[in-house]
């Protein structure tokens, strides 16, 4: 399993790094809020547009919104057995910080 958690989280961050090709904006920070559960919306909108920058969510949110979809990524870029891991466990980051992407 050590291996596929590796695979997944070389895979992860290779899809979030594609979102330096384009600038984040507050727009899509307050649309990407308008998704989310009321409590976290709350914690986030405290943190602020700045500090979400790294927020792995947000950049998925950013990609997808892009056209850069995860699930077909990861498909793509995964072993079979890596991408059963992965979709088996709710489509997660492997070993990534839940709340920051270092790319």
């Amino acid at each position: 399993m050590p291996d596929l958690l590796s695979e997944i989280t070389r895979a992860a961050r290779a899809y979030y790094a594609q979102a330096d090709a384009f600038p984040r904006t507050a727009t899509d920070f307050h649309d990407w809020l308008a998704t989310l559960p009321v409590a976290r919306r709350a914690t986030i909108a405290t943190r602020g547009f700045a500090a979400s920058q790294a927020e792995p969510d947000f950049l998925r949110f950013c990609l997808e919104w892009r056209g850069y979809d995860m699930w077909g990524f990861m498909a793509k870029h995964l072993s079979v057995e890596a991408f059963a891991l992965w979709e088996a466990n709710g489509e997660f980051n492997g070993d990534l910080p839940t709340d920051s992407v270092s790319r």
